[in-house]
């Protein structure tokens, strides 16, 4: 959880008031999240942070450690918008489900959204890149994704759940990329209303075999 706090604190606090690893982590968090992390290199890094290069070898000895930083503070925070918007009290096991694109749809109308860093990432960091960290960090998120919309999908008891996890999983990584390709304003909200559809039907489809 000390994880989570810090990385939010990047997402608050302007540059002159975190300490000298927290500037480099959070100018490489918007310049990577901006430019893609193949066109950022370590010097810009290091001159829009305002530390020295040995400042930044002391706290990120490669690049590839600093990329695989910058995913875990994506990681956690999106993970932490998430489970605040599903465990809002007196929700249903349907409402949790849907409050995952309710929560999207902020990040959707900002100016500085840029699409999923994690999409990204399994673009710049294929299998065959000698960087394991980075990828093991890219495979956690996604397995986190799974696993947090299979929880939610549990407490419907649905026949086929792993299914129905499977397009709840499309709709929210679908969404994300059309938000960053037609920055359509209604898009969380008709996403939300397809997961609503769906959902509903897997839950009739399992009633009519009971």
């Amino acid at each position: 959880m000390a994880e989570v706090v810090e990385f939010a604190d990047l997402e608050v606090l302007p540059l002159d008031a975190l300490t000298p690893r927290e500037r480099i982590l959070k100018t490489a968090s918007d310049l990577f999240y901006r430019f893609s992390v193949h066109s950022v290199g370590i010097d810009r890094i290091i001159a829009e942070s305002g530390v020295a290069k040995m400042t930044f070898y002391k706290h990120f000895p490669s690049k590839a450690n600093l990329v695989a930083t910058y995913l875990r503070h994506k990681s956690a925070v999106w993970f932490q918008m998430l489970e605040t918007a599903t465990q809002q009290p007196g929700l249903t096991a349907q409402e949790r489900i849907l409050a995952i694109f309710d929560a999207l749809d902020g990040p959707f109308r900002s100016p500085a959204f840029r699409g999923c860093p994690f999409v990204k990432g399994l673009a710049e960091f294929g299998p065959e890149a000698d960087t394991p960290d980075v990828q093991a960090t890219i495979t956690a998120y996604f397995e986190g994704l799974r696993e947090l919309v299979a929880s939610l999908v549990e407490p419907l008891a649905l026949p086929k759940p792993e299914r129905a996890v499977i397009q709840i999983l499309s709709l929210i990584q679908g969404s994300i990329v059309m938000a960053q390709a037609s920055r359509d304003p209604l898009l969380a909200e008709a996403n939300r209303e397809a997961a609503r559809l769906l959902i509903e039907g897997a839950v009739g489809t399992g009633a009519s075999h009971r």
